[in-house]
């Protein structure tokens, strides 16, 4: 019998070999089971919407039950609410409180759970909205996680084996990173430690002829300004995909312009280690959900909000035993859509309207450049001194950093190597304020924006 995973043709010969023999290998190395997941997502991607429902409502009452039993954080937050949190169309969350990142915060010993069996995986988020946090996950989710992608990809066309492009803050140092980027044909390259080197990327795609790429939205859109600016075809790519930051509709036209195909992006969180809705080639703006790992709803004031209205993005974990995941937030606003919305693909997988996410402002320097998000969640994700942090730009010639300190630390020396590290990054363009302040305000959406730039849009549309 034909495996889901191998009855499109892959990009060649090695990448057959690699689904077919290393893929499994690896598999058990790692004590995983990616590939055995990855063909059971791509048989449900075609179920009955009914079918869907049935099984989601299986998976919440069972990872309801388990966590209750497993979870003296949850049992004692679900007692101590009782009755408090929003409505839910399924029985098992009905009423169920909302978790935050500040309720784990204030109960650090409560995970990964005690009783959990088997190795687990233990993740720092970057604090994209300034506040890092460390999640847990069992093995058995770390597979879900990774099929997730795989999936996701493979509507880009993408296969296991395919050559393609990372790009990434974080370099690759370990060996078993390195060795299996080398199995997988990855191309990994890093933003070379400050400004994004698309000179080097753009290099890399033209001279290998590599026809995926993996990036963040804000990366892909710097990469393709460069690209246009000087004049560059198209490379010929098979499939791009974009992650991070929220691709929006004009970044997506430039990028495409400069790429030359369609960019499918998806949406999650890696530290938490979920993947929530990811676009296929015919799903224009929509987005399909992941039903099989995870239970996402949408939720207004007091309970589902409507078709089309947006709310808050709340999304229940079923396989994660070491650390449940039961009506997390993940601090995102988006809108649902219709419940018989479909896509032209066939895929009969329910379907997301919109994601607002989070605006991915980018700082702008004055010779042209820009300093992508990340570079600033790499860099405060190593002060462990300050709690939150966020960067306004009124003038291309400058920034003011705003800070929320941990205690009463010598604030001197963080102000050192923050400047430092700009003026590194911008070769001295960017002159540095600080702001040290008791809190960051929320928008008016309930969101702390990392990066607020007031030129730094207008200069990437610019042409």
């Amino acid at each position: 019998m034909t495996r889901p995973s191998e009855q499109i043709p892959p990009w060649d010969g090695y990448s057959r070999f690699f689904g077919r023999w290393i893929f499994p290998l690896l598999d058990r190395l790692n004590g995983t089971t990616l590939a055995s997941k990855l063909d059971s997502l791509l048989e449900s991607e075609h179920l009955d919407r009914n079918e869907i429902e049935r099984r989601q409502e299986r998976e919440v009452e069972r990872t309801v039950a388990r966590t209750r039993r497993a979870s003296a954080f949850y049992r004692h937050l679900w007692e101590s609410r009782t009755g408090e949190g929003p409505a839910s169309r399924f029985p098992a969350l009905d009423r169920l409180p909302v978790v935050t990142k500040a309720d784990f915060a204030a109960a650090p010993d409560a995970f990964p759970l005690p009783g959990h069996q088997g190795k687990i995986i233990s993740c720092r988020t970057s604090g994209s909205t300034g506040s890092p946090m460390v999640f847990h996950r069992s093995m058995e989710q770390e597979s879900w996680f990774w099929a997730l992608r795989l999936r996701m990809w493979r509507w880009s066309g993408y296969h296991p084996g395919d050559p393609y492009l990372a790009i990434n803050l974080n370099p690759r140092l370990g060996f078993k990173k390195k060795l299996q980027d080398k199995l997988f044909r990855c191309t990994y390259l890093t933003f070379n430690a400050d400004n994004q080197d698309s000179e080097r990327i753009a290099r890399a795609l033209i001279r290998d002829r590599i026809p995926h790429i993996n990036a963040f939205a804000s990366s892909l859109l710097v990469l393709a300004r460069y690209m246009l600016d000087r004049g560059l075809e198209p490379p010929g790519m098979v499939g791009i995909t974009s992650t991070g930051d929220t691709l929006d509709p004009e970044y997506r036209r430039i990028i495409e312009k400069a790429l030359g195909t369609r960019v499918t992006d998806y949406y999650g969180a890696g530290g938490e280690g979920f993947h929530v809705a990811s676009q296929c080639a015919e799903s224009g703006s929509r987005y399909h959900i992941h039903p099989e790992n995870a239970l996402l709803e949408i939720l207004g004031k007091d309970g589902p909000a409507e078709a089309g209205e947006l709310g808050r993005i709340v999304v229940t974990q079923f396989h994660n035993e070491a650390m449940p995941l039961v009506r997390y937030e993940l601090g995102d606003v988006g809108a649902a859509a219709p419940d018989d919305a479909r896509c032209t693909c066939g895929r009969t997988l329910p379907m997301l309207e919109k994601i607002e996410g989070r605006v991915p402002d980018l700082i702008a320097v004055a010779d042209g450049t820009f300093l992508v998000m990340h570079f600033f969640v790499v860099l405060f994700k190593n002060l462990q001194e300050i709690h939150r942090y966020q960067i306004v730009q009124d003038e291309v010639a400058g920034i003011r950093v705003r800070l929320v300190p941990r205690g009463e630390g010598n604030r001197q020396p963080i102000e050192a190597t923050v400047r430092r590290e700009i003026d590194h990054a911008t070769r001295g363009q960017l002159a540095v304020d600080f702001e040290w302040v008791d809190e960051i305000p929320l928008t008016g959406r309930g969101k702390r924006r990392l990066i607020i730039s007031n030129v730094s849009r207008d200069r990437l549309l610019a042409g």
